[in-house]
């Protein structure tokens, strides 16, 4: 037979079994049509006990690859169509495109900087059969992703509740029903994806936004990240200035923690809850000597040298540990891009005060003669005033609002 003998010679496997099948189902004499059809239910059978064990419980049993999901990055070598691109996973118009992109783990620096417990998935399309439209794929890797983040999560699951609602039985009895069908019917099998993909992402929904306080946290990425309480990073400043002035020690980074949680209760900020949370980094030299020695313990790998900073402003950056479930959207990749910018908004900041410190000292000596060359300097000043002032308006209005 053809189809035996074209699976045989170019070493079809897992669901490449399906489309070969298909193809050749889809034409000649209407008793080899039919025979093929009966050969093809059979072979979906197989493919929806894997949906039932990936979308319903989050396991992914696929020793030999046959699947078309896969743990991993994926290969980034297929686009979707826009309309695909563009689906509405129900997640407050979160799209499946702007959910792949938050977790996308193509390079390699976000790849290793993920949580232990945060497993990557992506689809191999290669292997999708043509009659499945990726959108529809895509929705099912969402599925499996969310309900295999629940399963492996030490939380209290009886108090979250399921994810799914406690419907799994209902949807593994339409999953069957899709199953006992002879022919393969995409809007049938769609509609019962789209079930199971609403439930979750309803779920989601209520557990981000509602009990976990997605909007709290933005607040918080705001007011840290971002400097949006300017007197609690001023009131740092002050305190640190000092400390950071110089090049860091092994100590540095405990002292700055230290004037930090000073500055915080000298604003009145003294959220028991939050402050924990928050942590003060230096990056200084004997550290990446010491990490680049724990390095040489595992697999070789040549490094960059790396200049030691110049101050303890130069290495200061900020951690942040996420709740669960955040964690999903502010993974440690993003906060990563988000202390870029804090590093430089607490640059530009210092460099505000630091004019301000010069035109406080300006004004306690106006009542001097000054000469041409003050006069100069007080220029200068007021114009790299003028620039700072207005790039510091634009940076906390303009570009963060």
């Amino acid at each position: 037979m053809v189809v035996v003998e074209q699976i045989k010679s170019q070493k079809i496997h897992g669901c490449q079994i399906l489309e070969t099948v298909y193809k050749h189902s889809c034409g000649g004499l209407p008793p080899v049509r039919s025979a093929l059809e009966k050969i093809l239910a059979v072979c979906h059978g197989v493919m929806y006990k894997q949906l039932s064990a990936w979308m319903l419980h989050g396991l992914l049993l696929d020793q030999h690859e046959e699947f078309f999901i896969k743990q991993g990055p994926s290969s980034g070598n297929v686009s979707a169509q826009p309309e695909e691109d563009e689906e509405d996973l129900g997640i407050g118009g979160l799209t499946g495109k702007q959910l792949r992109e938050l977790q996308d783990l193509r390079l390699i620096e976000e790849e290793n900087m993920l949580a232990p417990s945060l497993k990557q998935f992506s689809l191999r399309v290669e292997i999708l059969p043509s009659y499945i439209p990726v959108r529809v794929a895509e929705k099912i890797l969402f599925v499996g992703e969310s309900v295999q983040m629940f399963e492996n999560q030490n939380v209290n699951l009886t108090r979250k509740g399921s994810i799914l609602k406690n419907q799994e039985d209902t949807f593994a009895a339409e999953l069957h029903r899709l199953k006992q069908q002879p022919l393969f019917s995409l809007v049938d099998f769609e509609q019962v994806v789209d079930r199971i993909r609403s439930t979750v992402a309803e779920h989601l929904w209520k557990l981000m936004v509602e009990e976990s306080d997605l909007l709290g946290q933005l607040k918080i990425i705001k007011d840290f990240y971002l400097l949006g309480r300017g007197e609690l990073f001023q009131a740092f400043i002050d305190t640190a200035q000092h400390m950071l002035k110089t090049p860091p020690t092994a100590v540095t980074e405990h002292d700055v923690n230290v004037a930090f949680q000073q500055s915080a209760h000298k604003v009145l900020l003294d959220d028991d809850n939050l402050l924990p949370l928050l942590h003060l980094t230096i990056e200084y030299h004997g550290k990446e000597q010491k990490d680049a020695a724990q390095a040489r313990e595992g697999p070789s790998r040549e490094t960059s040298p790396r200049e030691a900073p110049a101050s303890g402003w130069a290495a200061l950056g900020l951690s942040y540990k996420v709740q669960w479930p955040l964690h999903i959207l502010f993974t440690p990749a993003v906060l990563e891009k988000y202390n870029v910018v804090f590093k430089y908004l607490l640059s530009v900041r210092r460099v505000q005060a630091e004019l301000q410190h010069c035109w406080a000292l300006q004004m306690q000596r106006k009542h001097l003669k000054s000469n041409q060359t003050d006069a100069v300097k007080w220029r200068l000043r007021n114009h790299m005033a003028f620039l700072v002032d207005n790039l510091q308006y634009y940076l906390q209005v303009c570009a963060e609002g």
